[in-house]
């Protein structure tokens, strides 16, 4: 049983997409049909099942209007076509919808609708991922921005499309050789002659594949080329060629360019009389053609012919419309097609009512034979949506969690790190606490016990005591510096030289004679943050040079400089115009326990002295 129901939906299923298939092709064919083509859409028009099929209908409508040279009433019948059409029903008909736009808004004038229309079907056939259609896109907003006077950019996405076709193995020639032809007719407007004819006779490379009908506008664009290069003769055997397609194929936007371009040719070479005729027929054309970019060139043609021929009133006039088409961006075409849609509105939208009354119809009754059937399939289809929904949901969910926990152990990682970096700090501190304040405090313990058991003379007691309490104010100053330090988990540049600073004015109250300098390099950054270690040692080197300075060299200036090394390291210099130091103090305590300090944070210090003409300390 389930198996006939099968079969049965299978079947209509079919015979639909069947009666579509068909349906395309007879519209297709209905197009080479030039004398019985009204009749064929007539006809069909009552045939419609589907809303696929009413999409499908008013695409090839819209072309057969094209082709007819009713431009405005095919932009609105392909409008309605994409009503009915979707990317996911008929890609190739869908995105063919928005070139056909693309080039008829173009022809008419409104650019910006033009450029909508492109980028739509830019859009969509790389959704598709259609390489042909994302290449010939490319070439038609190329057109667009040429229209536009904006060559560089027609280079560019022509360019583009160009490269994305060249790539693909099976890219549609004739394709190709519009993206050619986009190239080269900007790269020509934009005065670069050689790089348009390049392009343009690559489009000769596929003549094994193409017919030469099929390339008519190249003959006529290497014309254009050479016309501008004073290359008459040559263009008009180029142009004339065009010309002999294009009656053909009778496309009165092209036979207008091919009369333009031959009038050009004539009054160049003096054959005024000529000159006149082609313009009559230009003109003709152009009117036929209805399109603005062709009268555009025309009025600027028939200016330049009569500024030659002496008549300036004529050329002033034919200037005075070019002038007044080109600035008005074509305002009255617009009013005009605003007119006609208000017109044609109730009528589209009976027609539009009539052509889904029709499809629901269809559709309805295929509904009703086969309920049963599709209330089947449309239980079999939840159940599989639900299923997929599911895995779906689980899968997202599981992913979820996952980086929830990956998110928890980052953060627990990295408050590891934080305590691990900050138990170093206070294991350096720790030590700096052990190695310096608990010697000098035993130093007093151990001084204070002697006192206690020597019998000392009353000077010598005196002056013994008041060593002890200037060590031990000493071990109190380094105790607060050190606590200064644990309480910030970094110190800023501009803290050390607040510190610094301070040590200065104590020396400077207990020395007024001496001359003292703090000097911070320029473009030194304040906030540059250094460890809590490194910053008490930087300052207790600093504080044990200057001491040695005020003790032993018997200076009159006295300078301090932080400078900076690298991108995020600074340098100390302590120097002094004193007595120097001899060979043997270099190894002294002081200097020793300097060196400690730096080795400590990993730099160096370096003693630079001369006797009698004082010494330089350096943390580097």
């Amino acid at each position: 049983m389930f198996l006939r129901i099968t079969l049965t939906v299978i079947c209509i299923a079919c015979s639909v997409s069947v009666f579509s298939q068909d349906l395309e092709k007879r519209l297709s064919d209905a197009l080479l049909e030039k004398d019985s083509s009204e009749l064929i859409f007539r006809r069909e028009f009552n045939n419609l099942k589907t809303t696929l099929d009413s999409g499908i209908y008013f695409y090839y409508l819209g072309r057969f209007e094209r082709s007819s040279g009713e431009r405005r009433k095919a932009a609105q019948t392909l409008l309605k076509a994409l009503d009915y059409l979707t990317l996911e029903s008929k890609p190739d008909l869908f995105i063919s919808s928005y070139n056909n736009l693309t080039y008829l808004e173009s022809i008419l004038g409104d650019w910006d609708k033009a450029m909508k229309f492109g980028q739509k079907a830019l859009e969509s056939a790389t959704i598709a991922g259609d390489s042909n259609k994302i290449g010939y896109s490319m070439a038609d907003i190329a057109i667009v921005f040429h229209d536009m006077e904006e060559y560089d950019k027609g280079v560019e996405y022509a360019k583009n499309g160009y490269e994305i076709l060249k790539s693909f193995s099976k890219a549609n020639p004739t394709t190709i050789s519009f993206a050619l032809n986009a190239i080269a007719i900007n790269f020509d407007d934009w005065n670069k002659p050689d790089s348009a004819l390049f392009y343009h006779l690559k489009v000769f490379d596929l003549l094994t594949v193409l017919d030469s009908s099929e390339i008519t506008n190249t003959y006529n664009n290497i014309g254009n080329t050479l016309l501008k290069q004073n290359q008459f003769e040559e263009a008009r055997k180029w142009i004339n060629v065009a010309k002999k397609y294009n009656y053909v194929r009778g496309s009165q936007y092209h036979l207008a360019s091919n009369f333009t371009n031959l009038a050009t040719i004539a009054y160049n070479l003096n054959d005024f009389q000529g000159a006149e005729a082609m313009m009559d027929s230009a003109y003709k054309y152009v009117v036929e053609s209805e399109s603005r970019e062709k009268l555009r060139d025309y009025l600027y043609e028939q200016f330049r012919f009569q500024k030659r021929k002496g008549e300036l009133n004529k050329a002033l006039d034919f200037l005075e419309e070019y002038a007044l088409l080109k600035d008005t961006i074509f305002k009255e075409d617009r009013v005009r097609m605003i007119g006609e849609i208000q017109t044609l509105y109730e009528v589209e939208q009976k027609e539009r009512e009539l052509a889904y009354s029709r499809a629901a119809l269809a559709e309805n009754e295929l509904i009703v034979k086969n309920r049963n059937n599709q209330l089947l399939l449309l239980l079999v289809a939840l159940l599989l949506i639900l299923g997929v929904s599911f895995f779906i949901y689980y899968r997202q969910k599981n992913k979820t969690r996952h980086l929830e926990q990956e998110s928890k152990l980052q953060t627990i990682y990295a408050e590891q790190e934080t305590q691990k970096r900050l138990q170093e700090q206070r294991s350096r501190i720790s030590s700096d606490l052990h190695d310096n304040i608990g010697a000098q405090l035993t130093f007093i313990v151990s001084s204070l016990n002697n006192i206690k058991f020597v019998d000392l003379p009353k000077e010598k007691l005196e002056a013994k005591i008041d060593q002890i309490s200037a060590f031990t104010v000493e071990t109190v100053s380094e105790l607060r510096d050190t606590i200064w330090a644990m309480n910030k988990d970094s110190i800023s540049v501009e803290d050390l030289q607040v510190r610094l600073a301070g040590l200065i004015s104590k020396a400077r109250e207990a020395c007024p004679q001496i001359g003292f300098k703090l000097e911070i390099e320029e473009g030194l950054p304040h906030d540059l943050q250094l460890g809590s270690l490194e910053g008490i040692n930087y300052f207790r080197i600093a504080q044990e040079a200057l001491n040695n300075a005020l003790k032993h060299a018997g200076a009159t200036q006295i300078e301090i400089f932080v400078g900076k090394e690298g991108d995020d390291q600074i340098t100390i210099s302590v120097m002094d115009n004193g007595s120097g130091i001899s060979e043997s103090k270099v190894l002294g305590n002081g200097l020793r326990n300097m060196r400690i300090r730096a080795e400590r944070i990993g730099k160096e210090l370096r003693v630079e002295t001369q006797l009698s003409e004082g010494t330089l300390i350096t943390v580097i």
